[in-house]
């Protein structure tokens, strides 16, 4: 048996994609390659303070907004199965993320879904997820579904969704607190949900003792890879953080950290200084490398934060033996699909914590 040797680094220290006047916020990043869209092109989808865009790029690197695709809505998963596209997303109430930084707003949400052939018309809204169970709930903050992930299971979709609230005091607004599991026959459901958490905080726990975050769940040779941004409290900055956690599974279920610390995490300083949040990953057989795009934070607060989105590529190298291990030594840069100038990375590599 083969051991996988994963090397992950910055494909370059500067975001890639920067949020647009007047939002603060570009986030949770979700992505098609190109191999998987009639115009062969790259597709990533994204939220800012009023909902849901679309980007198109010739090279993953350099993108360019297409247009808003759902208003009043965040945290987007778009998944491609038998030449229909879905597109699902956290929908809230007009203009209710901005009353959330507010004090004592409740949140409330619901997971919908849109669906269409070729990226350009979409259907109606579904809803296929909506608050039900107790830890679905807060009584104090409010009733909240949100980061969809759906990954097929043999003749099963499971759905992945955190849900709850838990406030972050220097951050002055909520971060989900679980993340649990919802299974279909289709990706338009009915779901049914699963009764309790698959992860959740833990005081012990130095990257998860406030909340679980969010996670991206992928099916890799034979086994379920997770990535999942714990929420934090740092003793020694004295505030609270965010990094990408990297998991691994037999089922789907249960999940064990293949590196015990962060993959990647906030950096102290620059654009990615406060917090490194949602992610959204895929594994190119061609390139054999995991493509990887996520946001990132600059300040905590919501008066003062900015969050832009970056590029983390994961080199796959195999060797003789039976043990699983990751580090994180340098990795090649996702080639374009056509050649136009890219952008060179900086030398200096990026410290983490």
């Amino acid at each position: 048996m083969n051991k996988q040797n994963i090397y992950w680094q910055l494909y370059q220290d500067d975001p890639i994609l920067k949020p647009g006047f007047p939002s603060p916020v570009l986030a949770d990043p979700s992505f098609l390659f190109p191999e998987n869209c009639s115009d062969g092109l790259w597709h990533l989808f994204a939220h800012n303070i009023f909902g849901v865009q679309e980007f198109l790029s010739e090279d993953g690197i350099h993108w360019k907004k297409r247009k808003t695709v759902v208003w009043n809505a965040m945290r987007p998963f778009i998944f491609h199965e038998n030449g229909t596209y879905y597109l699902y997303y956290e929908k809230y109430k007009f203009l209710h993320v901005l009353m959330t930084w507010f004090p004592y707003r409740k949140w409330k949400s619901r997971i919908e879904v849109r669906t269409s052939k070729d990226l350009k018309t979409w259907s109606s809204p579904k809803t296929v997820i909506e608050p039900k169970f107790p830890f679905h709930k807060d009584p104090k903050f409010g009733e909240s579904v949100s980061n969809p992930c759906l990954v097929k299971f043999g003749n099963k979709h499971r759905m992945y969704f955190s849900s709850s609230l838990v406030y972050i005091p220097d951050c002055g607004f909520c971060e989900p607190k679980y993340i649990t599991v919802a299974e279909s026959t289709s990706p338009l459901g009915p779901f049914s949900y699963f009764s309790d958490p698959i992860l959740s905080p833990n005081d012990m726990d130095p990257f998860c003792n406030l909340g679980a975050g969010s996670i991206k769940v992928i099916e890799w040779k034979g086994r379920y890879l997770g990535f999942q941004n714990g929420i934090f409290w740092n003793p020694v900055r004295k505030e609270s953080c965010s990094a990408i956690l990297f998991l691994q599974s037999e089922d789907g279920l249960g999940f064990e950290r293949i590196n015990q610390t962060p993959i990647l995490g906030p950096t102290g300083k620059g654009w990615k200084a406060s917090h490194v949040y949602a992610c959204d990953v895929k594994y190119s057989e061609v390139e054999k490398i995991f493509i990887l795009y996520f946001n990132a934070r600059d300040k905590a607060h919501w008066t003062q934060g900015k969050e832009a989105i970056g590029l983390f590529v994961g080199k796959v190298e195999e060797s003789k033996g039976t043990t699983k291990q990751t580090t994180n030594k340098p990795a090649k840069k996702p080639r374009p699909k056509k050649k136009i100038s890219k952008p060179k990375p900086k030398a200096k590599k990026s410290k983490r914590k």
